[in-house]
């Protein structure tokens, strides 16, 4: 088989319950891929390990607040790599231990765990709130605390304070079988949808990411839609999402700056079955046959501008898909984000080109990683390479990209674990700690005419 140990592999429940659907590759306490986690000890060593988080954390200093910090967020890097964040609200707090105790339907954002903590930060304590142009509110008393950027004045009295609530501004949502055909949003201003790193994630596929299927302009069940020419900003969760099926999205011409999360995402759904009769069957669509094409296909991503991504989440990318196939990337630019510009989760039917590009400023805060990044560590069958059944995906391409690979970038082309047929040629690449990489159990990837 595909997939960097060639077997569908992946977990439900467990540790995953805070996940939805509670499924993944990380779910599984023996992933093929290593598990650098000792349950008798609850120990890690930096590396690979199975999904989980933290329940709380001790924090001395919260003894000396006022009021407990219920509702505070507390946000951490993973230790041992600095792959991704993790948020928690919290939900009580012991003040004899002087323990935060988290909500455990949140620290969910990292497809794999963590049992140690990187850098990390805590927000929403009016204790905390002592710098210029912080806020709190406190749900309780109603009342909201501002502390201005002046040293005369306040603020005068009948000042507008603006809350955005709406997660997404745009939806559009048919089905597979009556798909919605021919939208178009063009030359508008798109800005200012909640965050939602808090909101339910699930884990798309065999990669790193966990991810919320949500965005300012969400696409599923849909045909020839267009968005082109537009202005996303200040965009607290993802720019743009398309889940499940779509075909021939196109995504052209627009600015994406200070997003949350991802500028744009695409992640579709595979069938249910196990086995070729379908008596063993999982409850949900996440099965290894996506020969159904409840995917995103054909989608075409060109000549947008995407800068200062990842505000919140830094497990973020300018375009990020799993389980989706035919994608071109053409002629786009994208600086200064946290991690990969671009990244594929797996290797789903293939057959996608990423030319023309220029990616710059990429893994600014993160680690083990460069502006392109892809993982294969699960076989997908589909008959988009011959239009036969098989596990072999169509040739990916990546050609002409122009990519600068400053700040903590370990290569160009970062393609991890497994990752599979690839052609990639042409291009030209500067700075970072290598080239190119094929890591654990790669095969059909050729890298040639490269400078």
């Amino acid at each position: 088989g595909e997939g960097d140990w060639g077997e569908y592999h992946l977990g439900l429940g467990g540790y995953c319950d805070d996940l939805d659907p509670p499924y993944g590759y990380w779910c599984s306490m023996k992933p093929p891929r290593g598990q650098c986690w000792d349950k008798s000890t609850n120990k890690g060593r930096g590396c690979t390990q199975t999904h989980m988080s933290p329940d709380g954390m001790v924090m001395e200093r919260a003894l000396r607040y006022d009021k407990d910090p219920v509702d505070a967020v507390v946000q951490s890097w993973r230790g041992g790599g600095r792959w991704f964040t993790q948020q928690w609200r919290v939900e009580s707090f012991n003040r004899t231990t002087g323990t935060l105790m988290f909500d455990p339907a949140t620290g969910m954002q990292g497809g794999e765990g963590m049992t140690s903590s990187g850098q990390w930060w805590i927000e929403n304590v009016l204790d905390e709130c002592d710098d210029a142009n912080e806020w709190f509110y406190d749900q309780a008393d109603q009342t909201l605390y501002f502390n201005p950027n002046s040293t005369t004045a306040p603020p005068e009295a009948d000042i507008a304070w603006e809350v955005p609530v709406a997660r997404v501004l745009f939806n559009i949502s048919g089905s597979q079988h009556t798909p919605v055909q021919d939208v178009s949003i063009a030359g508008v201003v798109i800005r200012d949808a909640r965050y939602t790193y808090l909101d339910p994630h699930g884990m798309p596929s065999g990669g790193d990411w966990a991810l919320q299927r949500s965005a300012a302009i969400l696409i599923e069940g849909a045909e020839k839609v267009r968005v082109s020419d537009s202005l996303f900003t200040k965009i607290d969760g993802n720019g743009i999402g398309l889940n499940g099926y779509t075909r021939g999205v196109v995504i052209d011409k627009n600015e994406f700056s200070w997003i949350g999360d991802s500028a744009m995402y695409s992640w579709g759904y595979t069938g249910s079955c196990l086995n070729q009769n379908c008596s063993r069957k999982l409850p949900y669509k996440v099965g290894p046959d996506g020969r159904g094409g409840e995917q995103p296909r054909q989608t075409v991503v060109s000549s947008n501008l995407v800068r200062e991504i990842g505000i919140w989440q830094k497990q973020s990318s300018m375009w990020f898909q799993a389980v989706t196939s035919g994608t071109k990337l053409v002629n786009n630019i994208h600086f200064n984000g946290p991690r990969a510009g671009v990244n594929f989760n797996d290797g789903f039917g293939g057959g996608d080109l990423m030319t023309g590009n220029l990616l710059a400023n990429c893994v600014r805060e993160s680690g083990d990683h460069g502006p392109f990044n892809s993982w294969d560590r699960v076989p997908y069958i589909t008959d988009i390479a011959t239009g036969k059944p098989s596990i072999v995906p169509q040739f990916r391409e990546i050609t002409k990209n122009f990519i600068i690979s400053t700040y903590s970038s370990q290569e160009a082309i970062d393609t991890d674990d497994g990752s599979a047929y690839y052609n990639t040629h042409d291009n030209f690449f500067v700075y970072a700690a290598n080239g190119l990489k094929s890591d654990c159990g790669w095969h059909h990837n050729f890298h040639n005419d490269n400078v």
